[in-house]
């Protein structure tokens, strides 16, 4: 999902809305976790290091990786060490830092692994940035749902002509119809954000919402430790939606928050 009309948007990444807990699985360290709270984090032998690997673990530089934060994603990035990093069992100079990835420092090397707990108070949704203009927004929430049953309905129609069958074309066709007609209506679910109001279009329904009468938002994390949300805007109707885009997502709910003056409280967990 992404928006149409927008600029460039502006993060602080210090301290960034997640916490990281770090497993050794081998080495020296086997069973140790360290908590990791500000990033950047540089990893290494070196006592300097914000997470350190014992001295004994000869495979790992001393200043062999790093974590960090952009606004929008976690990194881990090898800081050119002697014998290279691995997430997982793939060498890297630089990659997306995923829930639950391993990370290993040279081949045999010292082996971590990353959780990490996303914030919902610290959360980047409801940073007031400058992120877009105040103009007109559009934000697709298209599903990929939309291509197998668009295949489905092509082969509804496809394949009474095939059998060549009376009875294949009046069971078969109509469903084929009804199968391309949800397919594009899974391809026309949007939002729309003006200076007055939020405007969603659904499957089924089409709401208006003026800003003034939005009265909470709330942002539902699946998991403790998944980017995966689901968002509401409470108010006269409750629109309800998944962005299918964890950054793109965070921008609309970071221009939600400048419209409506509120932030988005999580409702999942008792966490707020």
């Amino acid at each position: 999902m992404m928006p149409t009309e927008n600029e460039p948007a502006t993060f602080s990444p210090e301290p960034p809305p997640v916490t990281l807990t770090v497993t050794h699985l081998c080495g020296a360290l086997a069973g140790k976790q360290q908590v990791i709270a500000r990033l950047p984090a540089v990893i290494g032998r070196s006592r300097q290091c914000d997470i350190q690997l014992d001295p004994q673990d000869m495979q790992a530089s001393g200043r062999h990786a790093r974590f960090w934060f952009d606004g929008q994603t976690l990194w881990v990035e090898d800081l050119g060490s002697t014998n290279g990093t691995w997430l997982n069992n793939c060498r890297i100079t630089q990659a997306q830092l995923s829930d639950g990835d391993d990370i290993e420092f040279g081949p045999g090397g010292p082996r971590l692994r990353v959780t990490m707990a996303w914030s919902a108070t610290a959360w980047a949704g409801n940073i007031q940035g400058e992120t877009y203009h105040l103009g007109i927004c559009e934000f697709p929430l298209r599903s990929t749902l939309r291509f197998p049953i668009y295949g489905v309905g092509l082969l509804g129609l496809v394949v009474p002509f095939w059998l060549g069958s009376l009875v294949s074309v009046v069971l078969l066709m109509p469903l084929g119809v009804l199968a391309l007609l949800l397919g594009w209506s899974l391809a026309r679910v949007n939002i729309t954000i003006t200076p007055h109001q939020i405007e969603y279009q659904g499957i089924w329904r089409q709401v208006s919402l003026p800003w003034r009468e939005v009265t909470d938002l709330q942002v539902e994390w699946r998991g403790p430790n998944s980017r995966r949300l689901t968002y509401t805007i409470v108010g006269r109707e409750r629109l309800r939606f998944n962005p299918t885009d964890y950054v793109s997502g965070i921008e609309l709910a970071q221009l939600i928050v400048r419209r409506t003056g509120k932030r988005w409280v999580s409702v999942s967990s008792g966490k707020t």
